[in-house]
């Protein structure tokens, strides 16, 4: 195992771990974009397909910037970075979130709106990670002074959050709405009860209101 040496390091195994990610991400999105049967859905996947491709041009651009700069670090630090760079290090947080969200894909479910549900929260997780990531490997940067570098995480880290937006309005302004509503009978019977039971109890709460007697304050004074 490679040793930690300064805030340096942690950069360079920042950046392998989100190259490991992105690589997975390309591989995953394919699939989770031909699961999904919403036509917005299936437009935000693959244009984030197609972003992540770029991600990944940005991180091989940043690994260079580092080898570059790595005459200037110890020895020790040149042989951690050949041990990163060659040492084919993957993305575990990574694998755990996509085989999470290949299950998803494989399970039968009787509405589509409702996988495409799930799809967005799987989808929205592996966002989450990005976020976290490029925010941290942005954060190490700026403070090791890579400017270059932290441009670079700075335009990818607005991408995922622009992602992630769109992702959360696509699931708040419709397809949740579409899964809560899916399901045939039984789910239109739901949703009635449900309607009917808020109306009783409003019912309930102002026949309340108005029988009730009117309290009066203070007590009466004996002459």
């Amino acid at each position: 195992m490679a040793t930690f040496i300064n805030l340096r390091n942690l950069l360079e195994h920042q950046i392998e771990d989100l190259y490991s990610a992105e690589e997975q991400i390309i591989e995953a999105l394919p699939k989770m974009a031909e699961g999904a049967t919403d036509r917005e859905l299936k437009k935000a996947l693959n244009t984030h397909l197609r972003i992540t491709r770029d991600q990944k041009k940005r991180l091989d651009q940043i690994r260079k910037i580092l080898k570059k700069n790595a005459g200037e670090e110890s020895e020790n630090s040149e042989g951690f970075l050949e041990r990163i760079f060659g040492g084919g290090t993957k993305c575990k947080g990574m694998e755990g979130l996509i085989k999470e969200g290949n299950k998803v894909l494989d399970e039968e479910m009787e509405s589509t709106a409702v996988k495409d549900a799930a799809i967005i929260a799987a989808a929205q997780k592996v966002e989450h990670y990005e976020i976290s990531g490029y925010g941290t490997a942005r954060a190490y940067a700026r403070e090791v002074g890579l400017r270059d570098v932290e441009k670079l995480l700075a335009v990818t880290l607005k991408e995922e959050y622009t992602s992630d937006k769109m992702l959360n309005a696509l699931a708040l302004n419709k397809i949740n709405l579409k899964a809560e509503t899916s399901g045939g009978t039984k789910a239109s019977a739901f949703t009635a009860a449900r309607k009917q039971a808020s109306k009783k109890s409003t019912s309930s709460t102002t026949a309340t209101n108005r029988t009730a007697p009117r309290k009066t304050s203070g007590t009466k004074r004996s002459r």
